[in-house]
């Protein structure tokens, strides 16, 4: 059986579209080929797109649109895969952190996985209860960490509630490691962590943990939620996420700041 013939069109939107460049294009009787001409893409992109390896862009559905005469069908479902939940999310989500140029990310509670160390993180999901898949997990961890060591690695903004410095996970060696961690990134140019210190009080950050990615000119972004998060690829829900972290970054203290009192926490674990 081939990936394309795994794909199942009642699993999600996405796999509705993936199926759908299929049927369309075999109804037509086109080959892979023919069909990246319309497109203007190679012949390999398009069966990726089939297998719901690759996703598609606003583009290149209007000109399949276009050529096949579909009253708009393809722009249609890319724009509700987009803005629509998608219970597979968490494998493109994955793929875009390894492509993204600029990581923005705010987390309340703990340190962000892109900053943890393997003792945190693995003494993280133990506190957690999640004893059997820990080590995987953290494994899993660490391997995400890797876009960091790219030749050219992402721009890394990191904005950190002061509870998050004084909340022990695991020991307190671990905690200094980590906080030891999070001073050496921060020396890293394309690196930013500031803290929000805890007099602020309330800020727009207490609804939730966020992300924003930026891949070339494109931004998307990911919001947290109790049971499992949400990955948003399109529409103003964006837009609005990107305005939330520049308003929680407005109340936190400066880079230099940040790391004083990191160093400043850091010493309360020896």
């Amino acid at each position: 059986m081939t990936v394309r013939e795994t794909i199942d069109p009642n699993s999600s939107l996405w796999a509705w579209l993936a199926f759908d460049l299929w049927f369309h294009r075999t109804q037509r009787n086109l080959s892979l080929a023919q069909v990246a001409r319309i497109v203007k893409a190679t012949r390999g992109t398009v069966s990726n797109w089939e297998a719901g390896r690759y996703r598609p862009n606003d583009d290149h559905m209007t000109l399949l649109d276009e050529a096949w005469n579909t009253g708009g069908h393809f722009q249609r479902l890319m724009y509700y895969a987009r803005t629509g939940h998608d219970p597979d999310w968490f494998k493109q989500f994955i793929q875009y952190e390894k492509s993204a140029d600029v990581v923005r990310v705010y987390h309340g509670k703990t340190i962000p996985l892109l900053a943890q160390t393997e003792d945190y993180a693995l003494s993280l999901l133990r506190a957690a209860g999640r004893m059997r898949e820990a080590e995987a997990e953290t494994r899993a961890r660490m391997k995400r960490q890797e876009i960091l060591l790219r030749k050219e690695p992402p721009y890394l903004w990191v904005l950190l509630d002061q509870e998050v410095l004084e909340s022990r996970v695991g020991d307190n060696a671990v905690m200094r490691d980590q906080l030891g961690h999070l001073l050496k990134m921060g020396e890293n140019p394309r690196t930013m962590i500031r803290v929000v210190a805890r007099s602020v009080g309330w800020h727009p950050g207490h609804d939730g943990p966020l992300q924003i990615y930026k891949i070339r000119s494109r931004e998307l972004a990911y919001a947290g939620a109790q049971i499992g998060g949400r990955l948003i690829e399109a529409g103003d829900e964006v837009a609005t996420i990107a305005i939330r972290f520049e308003q929680i970054g407005a109340f936190a203290l400066s880079r230099d700041a940040s790391r004083e009192l990191i160093e400043q926490t850091m010493r309360t674990y020896e």
